[in-house]
């Protein structure tokens, strides 16, 4: 009999993932597969599990926590010898990966779904050699998910990055930004930039166009902009319109350049997933459809 292992972090989101435990290892089991689960208990453990499984009776790997457990379990699986499809359970607060694959939030439909084993090759993003599934950034509010409380988190929510969001803005400055891509140069202030797989990212939908299988990531830039104009752009990210708005710079492409010569230190590292990212300048790759990726068709994000 085939196995499945689930790798998952009892810290993330609402924490209530531990009590689904005995659900996951009984629809697997009705599948036909046995079940080896791992805690983590440390930054880093589930990609070092990873790299030193035996993997060669695996039929996928699942990963239960937030978008930094994905990014975690994404690095180690793309480095393992075998290649080992890759299934997301969303326990996180954000979920903004999770969502792009078409799961619900419930468990145990999420479970259930997943146990269909429904699978689709997707991109992955490669920033100066660090692996990443769904999003790179820097500037204003990029750093929020690493630099916010974890027991408020826990307790509100999305709502604890938000507040601490919002802290930043009394003290920060726009920062000039370069980005080369598709063989050209774009130079301008901007208060934010991200590069994306699947368009979202803080609960927003970013990049309306972009899909996990089409070669391609998108870099949503936010230029230096007044308050007020400000809030008029997250009007229109609320409707889907923000990409038009002149204030916004948005490319497509699989190789992006990307540097400052003025950001402020305390943004000069980038967010990768949700945790930290390499400091600027970066070089970000993308690597096709280099990742097998348990989905729900019937809501996936792909290229027609």
């Amino acid at each position: 009999m085939q196995e499945v292992i689930l790798l998952y972090n009892p810290k993330a989101g609402d924490t209530y993932f531990r009590f689904e435990l005995d659900e996951f290892i009984a629809v697997f089991n009705t599948a036909g597969y046995d079940t080896r689960i791992f805690r983590s208990r440390a930054k880093g453990d589930m990609a070092a599990y990873l790299l030193k499984a035996d993997l060669s009776n695996v039929a996928a790997v699942f990963v239960a926590g937030g978008d930094g457990s994905i990014n975690e379990v994404v690095n180690g699986l793309m480095n393992c010898k075998h290649k080992v499809p890759l299934g997301v359970i969303p326990a996180g607060t954000s979920n903004d990966f999770a969502r792009s694959l078409g799961f619900p939030s419930e468990y145990e439909k999420c479970i259930n779904l997943l146990a269909n084993m429904q699978m689709e090759d997707v991109d992955v993003g490669c920033v100066n050699g660090r692996y990443f599934i769904n999003v790179c950034g820097a500037g204003l509010f990029t750093n929020v998910s690493q630099t916010v409380n974890i027991d408020l988190k826990n307790l509100i929510g999305k709502m604890a990055y938000y507040l601490k969001g919002a802290g930043q803005l009394p003290s920060f400055r726009p920062f000039k930004l370069r980005v080369e891509a598709n063989g050209e140069v774009y130079e301008d202030n901007f208060i934010l930039f991200l590069v994306l797989n699947s368009g979202s990212a803080g609960g927003f939908k970013l990049a309306t166009d972009a899909a996990l299988d089409d070669g391609l990531y998108d870099f949503v830039g936010i230029r230096q902009v007044s308050l007020p104009e400000m809030t008029l752009l997250l009007v229109r990210m609320l409707k889907g319109e923000h990409l038009k708005d002149k204030s916004v710079l948005h490319l497509q492409s699989n190789h992006f350049l990307i540097s400052s010569e003025n950001i402020q230190d305390d943004l000069r590292e980038s967010d990768v997933d949700g945790e930290s990212g390499p400091l600027l300048p970066l070089e970000i790759d993308v690597k096709p459809k280099a990742l097998s990726l348990i989905v729900n068709r019937q809501n996936l994000i792909v290229a027609e």
